[in-house]
């Protein structure tokens, strides 16, 4: 599996223009991630992205990168506010990026202890009661 991540790190990015530009940099940040290396895939991510997937993939960095609780609360307090964000209308995104969001909240609440929270951002309901015991 390292070989995968490191393969998808040594891509090259597509032209910002192109439409594989921000799921790429989705993946080869997740991949950063998962090489346990947030602060590279912070460096790649755009600033000012309003593409909700990107600020996702960001906040989850930014996350499994704090040294300190208070950062990594404000890390999961982002992708929080990001969960309830795709739910409305204005949204910078597609399906697929909504998904993202989900899947990257989800993983990042899952680290932190917060079970039922990803379960239910990940959609799986609030019967989560006898998975926490």
């Amino acid at each position: 599996m390292i070989g995968a991540y490191k393969s998808l790190v040594d891509l090259t990015l597509p032209d910002p223009n192109s439409p594989d530009y921000s799921p790429t940099i989705i993946y080869q940040a997740r991949a950063f991630i998962a090489l346990d290396d947030p602060k590279a895939a912070l460096a790649i991510i755009p600033h000012g992205s309003e593409n909700v997937a990107v600020r996702a993939v960001a906040a989850f960095a930014r996350n499994v990168g704090a040294s300190e609780d208070e950062e990594k609360d404000a890390a999961l307090e982002e992708l929080r506010d990001l969960a309830v964000e795709i739910e409305g209308e204005d949204v910078e995104g597609d399906d697929k990026d909504k998904w993202m969001v989900r899947t990257v909240a989800g993983t990042a609440f899952a680290r932190a202890g917060e079970v039922e929270e990803a379960l239910e951002t990940l959609g799986a309901g609030s019967n989560t009661q006898s998975l926490e015991a």
